[in-house]
């Protein structure tokens, strides 16, 4: 009894697993999380509300118990795995902000629903492709904001000593100085309000703010594209990697159970040739 039931729980697992992985499975799931995303967002209709809330607290409660029941079976088949993929802690953790009652205190969760649509970074591969390059750039990305910090500060230092006298408004003092450049960073009205203005009264400002802009924005943007760019081609790459192992592997077992049977077949027929060869005995 006992090996049946495991024999049994192992291949229920395997079933949905191929279930969990299928396109059918992900596209259901996309679809319930658009409609989720969709009814949240009508019930800041107060008309919306009135006339159809109930309906859509129905299909909102619905929904969340799908997601519940997908969460459970999920650890039921990876078990601890399941903590190792990231985004699947990711799902874990909006599911059960979800289930968190969204009344009194914690009247703020209700509104926290919406964080269900990030699962479309999950659902939709270019997305996941996107936001993964971008979790994997973090690190180059923290020395290009280091190197903009460097460049903030000496500019700023430059900025109050300068224009601190007389555009007080501006660059009386470094928190001013860097909420000014990140405006002209930004290339927000940075020359109309800014620029012009200072260069009025002071008329080599120019050379100031445009190679603060050459280096802070253009230059600066341009690396942190680059990064970026060049760490989806990498993921890209490490994925185009794994799935030719997957390729490679699924051959492999195929070739392997392919050669099994041959095998079998080979036996078989050598069974049937000596009993073919095999001299009969008749009894008269």
């Amino acid at each position: 009894m006992n090996l049946l039931t495991i024999s049994y729980t192992g291949t229920l697992r395997d079933r949905l697993k191929d279930f969990f992985e299928s396109g059918f499975f992900q596209s259901f799931i996309t679809s319930l999380i658009i409609i989720n995303s969709v009814l949240i967002g009508l019930e800041t209709s107060d008309y919306v509300m009135v006339h159809y809330g109930e309906i859509i607290d129905l299909i909102d409660l619905t929904i969340l118990a799908l997601f519940s029941i997908e969460i459970i079976l999920k650890l039921f088949v990876y078990r601890l795995n399941f903590f190792k993929n990231g985004w699947n802690i990711f799902d874990f953790m909006v599911v059960a902000v979800s289930l968190v009652p969204a009344a009194g205190s914690f009247s703020i969760f209700r509104a926290l629903r919406i964080v269900r649509t990030l699962r479309l970074l999950k659902s939709i591969p270019k997305l996941r492709l996107i936001i993964e390059s971008l979790i994997k750039s973090l690190p180059s990305i923290g020395w290009i904001v280091v190197l903009l910090s460097i460049v903030f500060y000496v500019y700023s230092v430059i900025g109050v000593n300068l224009f601190g006298e007389m555009y007080p408004k501006y660059f009386g003092d470094m928190g001013k100085a860097f909420y000014t450049l990140f405006q002209v960073m930004t290339l927000e009205s940075w020359s109309s309000a800014v620029a012009r203005p200072i260069i009025e009264g002071v008329p080599f400002a120019g050379v100031f703010f445009i190679t603060f802009i050459l280096i802070a924005t253009y230059t600066t943007l341009n690396i942190f594209i680059a990064i970026v760019v060049n760490t989806m081609n990498e993921v890209s790459l490490k994925d185009l990697k794994e799935e030719e192992e997957h390729i490679k592997d699924f051959v492999s077992d195929e070739n392997r159970k392919l050669q099994l049977q041959l095998n079998q077949i080979q036996k078989q027929l050598k069974e049937i040739s000596q009993n073919m060869s095999t001299p009969k005995e008749y009894e008269y």
